[in-house]
């Protein structure tokens, strides 16, 4: 069931399936090498951009305003006009290119392979849009905002002339491209979630982060510590 426009994708099944092989794989993972959080200097600065964690059964989003994206994801602008926000995740290519999954799909999903992106076009705000429990809102610098979309943008598959290269379309309006991460039980959606969140600037662990929870809880708690992070 594809949800309307102003909603989230809330396809639990997608996102339980996405996660499903971490519950059966994740305890014997060995998590890639991550780099490290950029120097603090590079995020510094007032907190005066507003971006989003949303938590959708066991997959996490990040959600931004249409009007923060820069040139290298203009393309996403063009793709979704007249939107407000976009939600951006990161995937298991073998399993979210499947409408019909069976054992087979299950365990490719749960091999190291390629990932995909996923973004979903919203008419309003992901925090008016969802229900308040599935999402946090946090504040970033703009240096922090910028090097979280370098970040993002990087994770997009490229063609030969710089576009994004769309792979499938899970129905309308949320588009699937390809990614240049690959997905594992040691680097899942919620890793990366983690990962874009630390690169811009905010005390996220990343190291072993597998599961939803794991990011949501160090996001609501940076929400709840911070003046800057209390909500729009």
């Amino acid at each position: 069931m594809t949800p309307p426009p102003t909603v989230p994708p809330a396809d639990r099944r997608r996102a339980l399936a996405i996660l499903l092989p971490c519950l059966l794989l994740a305890a014997c993972s060995v998590p890639p090498p991550l780099p490290p959080p950029p120097p603090a200097e590079l995020t510094a600065g007032p907190k005066t951009e507003t971006i989003y964690v949303v938590e959708t059964g066991w997959h996490t989003d990040i959600g931004l305003q249409a009007a923060q994206l820069d040139e290298r994801l203009a393309q996403l602008n063009a793709s979704f006009p007249g939107f407000h926000a976009l939600v951006i995740g990161f995937a298991a290519r073998p399993w979210v290119l499947h409408q019909q999954h069976d054992i087979g799909d299950l365990l490719a999903a749960s091999a190291t392979g390629a990932g995909a992106m996923l973004v979903s076009p919203l008419r309003d705000r992901p925090d008016a849009a969802s229900p308040a429990s599935d999402v946090i809102v946090l504040h970033v610098s703009a240096r922090g905002l910028a090097l979280m979309i370098d970040f993002i943008a990087d994770s997009f598959e490229r063609r030969s002339d710089g576009a994004l290269r769309p792979i499938a379309s899970e129905g309308p309006p949320e588009i699937i491209y390809g990614s240049t991460r690959v997905y594992s039980t040691g680097y899942t959606c919620n890793t990366w979630t983690a990962q874009a969140l630390q690169t811009a600037g905010l005390p996220v662990r990343v190291a072993s982060v597998v599961f939803a929870g794991e990011v949501a809880d160090q996001a609501r708690r940076i929400a709840a510590a911070s003046p800057g992070n209390s909500g729009d």
